[in-house]
């Protein structure tokens, strides 16, 4: 019975010096974390103080026509670009993009005072409407000093069309040339209804050529079939085309020559 009760004792004090050990196995874990912890929340603090690191230096890269970096500049003139480690490069990014010229702008820091921005111009490439334009990715803009594009393609329509009308323009833009067409205004309804303006430039004649909604390629190359057929080296000037009709087109034209002058006509023309 002695012994059993040795043994009991010996093991409790075994435990014992176990729990001892691990706890200040644990402590000393704690302690370590808390170090670190303090160590890198001091340095942290060194890092993102207001006065240390500070961005002193703004470079402006691009390929600029209508935006110039003093307007990049001016533009960020409120902003408070601070610690090297803490600028908001997202909103430095909003408020470049946000002038009138302006597609797109990369930020990014540059080691070990230095904000660089490379800046991305939209392109201007077709008219929209009267007094904006459509630049290549698109989008309509609107910008306040004037342009200089010539024989920009106009296009009417839905802010909300303006790539799909974009993608159509350069389409026909191209399969009309080859037949001395020159696409001059796109327009696309709410009904979703296309108008084409078109020049024949051997003749300067300028005539509009009404597609419709539906089955639009076919339509065109219908009216192209007829176009070679009929007008493109005769004596009549196009004036309207209506390729709305199911197997045909109605068309306006008016002699060349002003002794054969005979006024409008429609001619239905099947194939």
């Amino acid at each position: 019975m002695a012994k059993e009760r040795a043994f009991a004792n010996q093991k409790r004090e075994m435990q014992l010096q176990r729990l001892q050990k691990l706890a200040r196995g644990l402590l000393l874990a704690m302690a370590t974390a808390l170090t670190f912890a303090t160590v890198g929340l001091l340095a942290a603090d060194q890092l993102y103080r207001p006065d240390t690191f500070m961005i002193s230096q703004l470079k402006i890269r691009g390929a600029f026509n209508h935006v110039t970096t003093e307007q990049v500049r001016e533009a960020l003139a409120d902003e408070d670009l601070g610690n090297f480690f803490s600028v908001d490069l997202l909103a430095i990014k909003s408020v470049v993009e946000a002038l009138p010229w302006v597609y797109r702008a990369n930020v990014r820091r540059e080691w070990p005072n230095t904000l660089e921005l490379y800046v991305e111009e939209h392109k201007p490439v077709m008219r929209w409407g009267k007094d904006k334009w459509v630049s290549s990715v698109g989008q309509v803009i609107a910008p306040e000093d004037a342009i200089e594009l010539s024989n920009a393609i106009v296009l009417h329509g839905r802010e909300a069309d303006a790539s799909r009308m974009l993608q159509a323009a350069f389409n026909w833009k191209q399969q009309l040339a080859t037949r001395h067409l020159k696409l001059k205004s796109v327009s696309l309804s709410s009904s979703q209804a296309w108008t084409l303006g078109v020049v024949y430039v051997p003749q300067k004649a300028q005539f509009e050529i009404q597609l419709g909604r539906n089955d639009v390629a076919n339509r065109l190359a219908r009216f192209e079939f007829l176009f070679d057929q009929k007008f493109r080296d005769g004596t009549r000037r196009l004036t309207h085309v209506d390729a709305r009709y199911p197997d045909g087109l109605a068309v306006k034209f008016e002699p060349i020559e002003p002794d054969l002058a005979m006024g409008p006509d429609a001619l239905a023309a099947n194939h």
